[in-house]
């Protein structure tokens, strides 16, 4: 009896040692599996991380790529023409003030401009073109005079919404101080969305009537007030009332601004001078007649 109970206890010991190596065994392979599968994940999902700036630089690029669709001719410098609009408000309060362009007009020629492939251009754009001949095919810089509040509730949030920008020349000393004019927040949200913002001087008071010093006066007060208030390095002037004389245009270069613009009618050439750059007055017009303006890029 004693030797069955030595035989059952040894079986017992056997199959414990036997089914309990087999559970352990097959818990550490498992166990291994599951880390080398961890470590592999781990490894996976470095690599990846080491993708992750390249394949952002690659969407980059294809989205620039996307963007750019803009066919540069290559010509002379004196063969460069570029349409420089003028704009003041942009309101439907007084049909009879020829300064007041309709909401809806401007956004119809914004939308015509945008759909006929005309490429928006800042100064900056404008000034290279000058300087090395290479233009958009349908090229047209937007500028706008004065500063009113309704060029960012009305011109602004049409521009964004057919992708086109715009330079505004503000009145510095008009900056901050009623509802009439545009203020230093929505300027710097239209500068941080690619609009140009230049000066318009900081008290518009007419060149021709001021002594030099007055000159330098008003157009350092206004890079100074861009500078703070925008953030913005301003080398551009738009004539107050279009006015301007030889002493204007020494103490600009002085002052190291690259160019300014006149009320002049016409469209801008190298011809004119970079600091007598013509315009084109956008008044209340027909869809027909703005086309018109451009009729020598349409062919």
């Amino acid at each position: 009896m004693k030797n069955i109970f030595k035989i059952i206890s040894a079986l017992i010991i056997v199959l414990v040692i036997i089914f309990g190596g087999k559970y352990i065994i097959e818990n550490y392979f498992e166990r291994s599996s599951k880390e080398a599968q961890g470590e592999k994940d781990n490894q996976v999902s470095e690599i990846n991380k080491e993708d992750e700036p390249e394949k952002e630089q690659n969407e980059e690029i294809k989205e620039n790529n996307k963007e750019d669709k803009t066919n540069y001719l290559t010509l002379n410098i004196n063969d460069v023409k570029i349409p420089i609009l003028m704009y003041h408000s942009i309101s439907d309060s007084d049909p009879n003030n020829r300064l007041l362009v309709p909401v809806g007009q401007f956004e119809e020629q914004i939308k015509w401009l945008n759909e006929a492939g005309f490429t928006p251009m800042l100064l900056d754009d404008v000034i290279n073109a000058y300087s090395t001949g290479k233009v958009p095919e349908k090229p047209v810089a937007i500028t706008f005079d004065d500063g009113y509040s309704d060029n960012y509730s009305d011109a602004y949030t049409i521009l964004k919404k057919y992708n086109m920008k715009a330079t505004f020349f503000i009145i510095t000393d008009q900056t901050d101080i009623d509802s009439w004019y545009m203020n230093s927040n929505m300027l710097k949200e239209m500068k941080n969305n690619g609009m140009g913002i230049e000066n318009h001087t900081s008290r518009h008071i007419e060149f021709t009537s001021i002594p030099r010093e007055d000159k330098i006066l008003i157009i350092e007060e206004g890079i100074k007030a861009l500078k703070e208030k925008v953030g913005v390095d301003s080398k551009f002037v738009c004539y107050p009332v279009g006015r301007y004389d030889e002493e204007t245009i020494e103490v600009e270069k002085e002052l190291g601004i690259k160019a300014a613009v006149t009320t002049e009618s016409g469209i801008s050439s190298l011809q004119d001078g970079l600091y007598s750059l013509k315009r084109v007055r956008i008044s209340p017009m027909d869809i027909e007649t703005f086309k018109s303006i451009f009729s020598d890029f349409l062919n």
